[in-house]
């Protein structure tokens, strides 16, 4: 199961995409493999293919599953664990764009008005007014990067 040019190389541009986004190489080998990959491939073949452990596999893996970028796929008559990387890109980005509003959006919008209103009106020092200003301002930021979150969704399914 040697890599050919085009694995090689698709490898390399996803090793630089994972570090530019703050992640490791090993991940974007990972990822890269799999997403070239017509179909389903053990975890076992993707350690040989990769050169990673199981173990190292399975931790990376855990990370992308509950986005949908990942599934693990269990075929009944064995006990390999199979796995396949979702192909669309636009869908990839959606699910990314959805977590981000379900998981840091829905935080924010749930917990910043109440710590604005327990500090607004009271009696604060310049440096207390100046921080309530900014987590005020984060949470602006917050609702507007919502707003352009639903834009983007409705962009994608206009393009799908």
């Amino acid at each position: 199961m040697p890599l050919d040019e085009i694995d090689k190389e698709f490898i390399e541009f996803y090793q630089t995409a994972s570090r530019v986004q703050g992640a490791d190489a090993s991940l974007g080998t990972i990822l890269a493999v799999l997403y070239l990959e017509p179909k389903e491939i053990s975890m076992e073949d993707l350690a040989k293919k990769t050169g990673y452990s199981l173990a190292s596999i399975s931790n990376k893996i855990k990370m992308f599953e509950p986005a949908g970028f990942v599934k693990r796929i269990r075929k009944p008559g064995t006990k390999k664990v199979f796995l396949c990387a979702e192909k669309n890109v636009m869908e990839i980005m959606k699910k990314g764009f959805t977590m981000k509003h379900d998981l840091v959006i829905n935080l924010a919008k749930e917990k910043i008005p109440n710590i604005i209103k327990r500090h607004k009106g009271k009696k604060l020092s310049e440096e207390q007014k100046q921080k309530l200003k900014i987590i005020e301002e984060y949470y602006r930021q917050m609702l507007k990067f919502e707003e352009l979150i639903h834009e983007m969704l409705k962009k994608i399914d206009e393009i799908k």
